[in-house]
């Protein structure tokens, strides 16, 4: 830690970095808020006074990365399509002021982005550190649960619209590859399970190829990845997959479907779906082998007999293991169970690359078509990473809605979906408990302010400043260099 001292009261660079930056802010929120007023003023002048009847002021303090800008708002009465009485904010609309809470969108931006890293209470902490913005943990947690809650309620929109064909994206590829699988998460409070603590989170991932990553090294990029994920049942999360096609694919267009997975049911919803096949996953069908399978030697054979496309040879050599166990009952039990999992799943023990039933068609230029694999990667770096482990525990509410907001980044369209979701109409009923709230606060003002005597504050210097210094005047000093007094902590 270098200080520098820059003068007498021991005020180091650090210090006035900080004090700079603070004022900084405090003057440009007042510099804001004297803009917007001033544009309310014009747009007050310049409304429809036809459509829309000036009605109330609304005191806001929004929370903005630069701190909280305080605002006396106009709100506009005017009728809708249906007749009813509605209101909004001419001056939100004019510069597209996306709130949630109270907070500005690129508040709430940096927020949801820490979210998704960090906990919550690590979140508030880099909000506090990074802007001038005081946030407790709880404000992040409610910010979390307000836009995973929007992103459900848009996909629920869409899934309607997809049921009455009313959905069809434009873009056109003849192929496309999806992969699914889902993460056990532990459960607290009234949302655990009767046996067990866990329940399963399901995420599906969709792409269309891969394209090589420039550098040096090999190495391979999906192209076009969209993910969604959510704790719903079976039927559900098989609509929202399609919908989320078909939101984007003119899905008439799509020839063939390869759909990768662990051999769970619900992944193998649809698959009796014209030009749809299933491959059981590569990692998984592996993993099967190896854990039940005594002798490695025999699990390395398995597999790349698996692998190469000779399924049938692999299930005579299990039966012909079962033989060469002796009669243990452990090693018998194991290799029937693993029969019976490849069994269950021999439709997709072939990889698709080797199936005569599936005819590819030649890959677009710069697209390369390769082996399926990539769900627990993707299991890893979208859920697990933030969700599992660490002694964390969810509700089934708060890991959905998480896990709404984690899908759309690995998307790439979360900033895209905070945007789009926000906004500043209020329906009547709101409006009116806004009324009576300012009502209420107005009436306990009283006509005459009592003159108020004003403190000077005291100010000092650092500890033992202007004095013979020792090594331990040091250390305290020091530690006053190093944070403010409200952040000590004495034990």
């Amino acid at each position: 830690m270098y200080n520098l001292s820059v003068n007498g009261n021991g005020v180091n660079f650090k210090d006035l970095e900080k004090k700079i930056y603070k004022y900084a802010c405090e003057q440009a929120c007042k510099m804001m808020t004297e803009i917007l007023t001033n544009l309310d003023k014009m747009l007050l002048e310049k409304r429809d006074k036809k459509v829309f009847r000036f009605k109330v002021f609304k005191h806001t303090c929004i929370k903005t990365i630069m701190g909280p800008v305080e605002i006396d708002r106009r709100v506009y009465e005017y009728v809708d399509e249906n007749g009813k009485k509605s209101y909004r904010y001419l001056l939100d609309e004019y510069l597209e002021m996306e709130t949630i809470g109270h907070m500005s969108a690129n508040l709430v931006e940096k927020m949801v982005e820490n979210a998704t890293n960090v906990s919550m209470r690590k979140a508030a902490q880099n909000i506090k550190e990074m802007t001038n913005q005081d946030v407790s943990h709880m404000a992040v947690w409610n910010i979390v649960q307000e836009l995973g809650q929007r992103i459900e309620k848009h996909e629920d929109e869409k899934i309607k619209q997809y049921e009455d064909c009313k959905l069809n994206g434009q873009k056109e590829v003849k192929v496309l590859f999806e992969e699914a699988d889902g993460v056990w998460l532990c459960m607290q409070g009234k949302d655990k399970p009767k046996k067990g603590r866990k329940k399963e989170l399901k995420l599906s991932v969709t792409y269309e190829g891969w394209v090589r990553r420039s550098g040096k090294k090999e190495a391979y990029l999906v192209k076009n990845k969209r993910v969604c994920a959510g704790f719903t049942d079976s039927r559900k999360f098989k609509k929202l997959r399609d919908t989320k096609i078909a939101e984007e694919y003119n899905v008439d267009e799509i020839e063939t479907k390869i759909v990768n997975g662990d051999g769970a049911s619900w992944i193998k919803e649809g698959l009796g779906e014209e030009g749809v096949y299933y491959q059981l996953d590569p990692f998984h069908k592996s993993q099967a082998v190896l854990r039940n399978v005594p002798d490695k030697k025999e699990a390395v054979k398995l597999i790349k007999q698996l692998h190469e496309g000779e399924e049938e040879k692999a299930l005579e050599r299990i039966k012909e293991l079962m033989y060469e166990c002796g009669g243990e009952e452990l090693p018998v039990k194991k290799l029937k169970t693993l029969e019976g999992y490849l069994t269950a799943n021999k439709e997709g023990l072939r990889p698709y690359h080797l199936r005569e039933d599936i005819k590819m068609p030649e890959a677009p230029e710069g697209l390369l078509y390769r082996h399926l694999g990539t769900m627990e990667h993707n299991i890893c770096d979208v859920l697990a990473q933030r969700m599992k482990g660490r002694k964390m525990s969810w509700s089934i509410k708060g890991a959905n809605n998480l896990s709404k907001i984690l899908a759309e980044k690995f998307s790439g369209s979360l900033y895209t979906t905070i945007d789009k979701l926000l906004y500043g109409v209020i329906p009547e009923q709101k409006f009116e408990e806004i009324v009576d709230a300012i009502k209420r606060v107005a009436s306990k003002v009283p006509s005459k302010l009592k003159k108020q005597k004003t403190y000077k504050i005291h100010e000092a210097t650092r500890p033992f400043e202007g004095c013979a210094v020792t090594e331990g005047r040091k250390a305290i000093r020091n530690i006053f260099n190093d944070r403010c007094a409200t952040e000590l902590i004495y034990r």
